[in-house]
């Protein structure tokens, strides 16, 4: 079942957003987040401090990769802190 990759810029359930690029890759004019990038800060940091220094996501696409790493797919891949990711590319996919 294809799904949404995770652009940088785009969300976690509870707002946290990925925030480190992928080189060189972009969908909708904007670049693929890198996997296991950054996560901003989100609910409910500060308490657990998981959540404010979380990291996107697992497991990552078994199928696709973007400058040699696998892409992050919406609600399939899990940030460090265990949220989903939440928001991603409209109109590309990831098998």
């Amino acid at each position: 079942m294809a799904q949404m990759i995770v652009r940088v810029g785009d969300i976690n359930v509870a707002g946290g957003v990925a925030i480190t690029p992928v080189l060189n890759v972009t969908a909708n004019g904007r670049p693929l987040a890198k996997f296991m990038s950054i996560v901003t800060p989100h609910f409910p940091c500060p308490f657990p401090p998981i959540h404010c220094v979380a990291k996107a996501a697992l497991p990552g696409s078994m199928k696709v990769s973007a400058g040699g790493m696998p892409v992050l797919r919406v609600f399939s891949d899990i940030d460090t802190c265990l949220h989903p990711r939440m928001t991603g590319s409209f109109n590309v996919t990831a098998g």
